[in-house]
């Protein structure tokens, strides 16, 4: 009778978890499907006054990006006070602190350990040139705009790359001086001379300086003839500018945008693509308006309005996360029917007591 009752009892809990299981399988979990255009990598969306383009659509990584050209951006770059900068970056008319010279397609110059010939490539993008040893043509050289170059001892920057050839430019620094006010409006670009350098391009004195009397001075050759730094070295290039003033900054024409006692920012217009980066369900604006993202596939992604369908969207998360609830729950009742239905049938055949 026991044994009998064990039984019955473990297959009504079999029943129970077969069926519990056989509808896990049948069951399907409901899906995000939204009504709008699809879009992979590559494709253009238009919103507004503006057209965005899909850099990548990554839905195993749950990424995304959307760029767009912004044709009036604005830059800044602030220089501390007391720093300095280099005039190969910032210009003004009337700069004394810097140089150039032009060293024409085919000429020659020493350089490094002889002489070598210079050879510019135009039809590069960018342009580009190589110099050549003029001995020994095995011993070349390709710079490009940027690059420096030792040149009658000064450290060249290579600023340009054209049909007359290649431009060098070399500079001293300027020190940024704030003006000593409560609330500054004005910025002095003060010349530091490079003595060091100065006295080596200089064959009529010698290259280190000497103390005399206390007054840091420079040797004449071949008197020997002293004459105290200050006096040898020229006056100090050294230029204000208020706010609001023009000034040169890596080719732009920017505006002394502000002063402050920590330094001066300068501002410019400028063309800058601007990045827009999504997630699953991520809320993005573009131009100025509500949008959302949703991937409808592993490299496709929507990008809707925010309103009605961001509701559907937000139901259907609701029914998804309703399924796996009730699914999780069958998986319970088909766990624990097992358990119980060999729990009953151990019990049922547990030997009798004599």
């Amino acid at each position: 009778m026991q044994r009998r009752a064990g039984a019955i009892y473990a297959a009504f809990f079999i029943l129970v978890g077969v069926s519990a299981y056989a509808f896990i399988g049948i069951a399907e979990q409901p899906t995000v499907s939204l009504a709008g255009d699809e879009y992979a990598a590559g494709a253009t969306l238009d919103v507004g006054d503006r057209t965005y383009t899909v850099e990548n659509v990554d839905a195993d990584g749950d990424s995304g990006a959307l760029s767009w050209t912004n044709e009036s951006a604005t830059f800044t770059v602030t220089f501390e006070n007391d720093t300095t900068v280099s005039p190969l970056e910032v210009q003004w008319d009337g700069q004394r602190a810097r140089w150039s010279s032009t060293l024409a397609d085919g000429s020659t110059f020493a350089y490094e350990n002889g002489t070598y010939r210079v050879g510019v490539n135009t039809s590069a993008d960018p342009p580009t040139a190589t110099l050549t040893h003029v001995e020994n043509a095995s011993m070349n050289e390709s710079v490009a705009v940027g690059d420096t170059l030792a040149y009658r001892n000064n450290e060249t920057t290579i600023t340009a790359i054209n049909a007359d050839g290649l431009e060098l430019t070399w500079a001293e620094p300027y020190l940024v001086a704030v003006e000593n006010a409560t609330d500054p409006s004005a910025v002095t670009f003060v010349q530091q001379f490079d003595v060091e350098g100065r006295l080596a391009r200089d064959s009529t004195v010698y290259n280190e300086t000497v103390t005399v009397e206390d007054v840091k001075s420079v040797v004449s050759r071949p008197d020997n003839a002293t004459t105290p730094l200050e006096t040898y070295l020229p006056a100090a290039d050294t230029t204000s500018f208020e706010e609001g003033e023009a000034i040169h900054y890596a080719g732009n024409e920017t505006t002394i945008e502000r002063v402050t006692a920590d330094g001066v920012t300068l501002a410019w217009d400028g063309v800058r693509t601007e990045t827009v980066r999504f997630s699953e369900g991520a809320n993005i604006t573009l131009a100025d308006q509500p949008y959302f993202t949703h991937f409808s596939g592993s490299s496709q992604v929507q990008i809707l309005p925010r309103g009605d369908a961001y509701d559907t969207y937000q139901q259907q998360l609701d029914d998804q996360a309703y399924f796996t609830e009730r699914k999780n729950g069958l998986w319970g009742v088909t766990i624990f029917s097992g358990l119980a239905a060999a729990m009953l049938l151990g019990m049922a055949y547990l030997p009798r007591k004599g």
